[in-house]
Formats: C-alpha cells, sequence, structure tokens
C-alpha cells in the first residue's frame, strides 16, 4: 500500500513538472524565463515580437 502511494506521487510530481515546463516552452524562451523582467536581451525580444504582432495584424 505504501508502495502505491509513493509511486502516485512520483507521478503526480513528474506530470506537474511536464506541465509546468510545456507551458513555459509554449510563452517562448524570455516570457518563461524568471528574469525576464531584468534582462536586457528579453526586454529587446519582446519589442520585436510587439512590432511582429502590429505589423500582421493590419496586413491581414
Amino acid at each position: 500500500m505504501v508502495n502505491i502511494i509513493i509511486l502516485l506521487v512520483i507521478l503526480g510530481y513528474s506530470a506537474w513538472v511536464l506541465v509546468r515546463f510545456l507551458r513555459k516552452s509554449r510563452q517562448g524562451a524570455c516570457a518563461g524565463c524568471s528574469s525576464s523582467k531584468s534582462c536586457p536581451g528579453c526586454a529587446v525580444s519582446s519589442v520585436n515580437e510587439d512590432i511582429r504582432k502590429t505589423t500582421t495584424a493590419h496586413k491581414g
């Protein structure tokens, strides 16, 4: 019985880590980064992303 509980805890944690990883990977490198607010490289890439979004929105 204890083995089943330990197995469920391990599988549950593994599933949670996998879901968290997939959500962050969909956001992109800088959006998923914990230091995206203070990183100068992330600020530049977010500006470029905003420009891409506005130019594609006007084309469609």
